[in-house]
């Protein structure tokens, strides 16, 4: 399994491939997973300060033997790496 970890806001952001399957965990909970064919983007909605809400998505990318994975917050890339085996 493959992953890429950031801390956001005190939030700990995940992004795992196992196999085809990826998964976005916030804080160690599972919020959004699907099946990788070329492009798939998770997203989810999570607080991060009283009242203030984000929008968390990993974009998982496959191409020419590469699997790139992307994370933002709102409109920030807040993290990137590669997760090919």
């Amino acid at each position: 399994m493959k992953t890429l970890e950031v801390t956001y806001r005190g939030a700990a952001l995940r992004l795992e491939l196992e196999d085809d399957t990826a998964r976005l965990f916030i804080n160690g909970i599972a919020r959004d997973k699907g099946t990788l064919t070329t492009s798939l983007r998770l997203s989810t909605t999570v607080q991060t300060d009283y009242e203030l809400h984000e929008f968390i998505q990993g974009v998982v990318t496959r191409r020419d033997g590469a699997t790139e994975a992307v994370l933002t917050a709102g409109s920030s890339e807040v993290g990137r790496g590669d997760l090919a085996p």
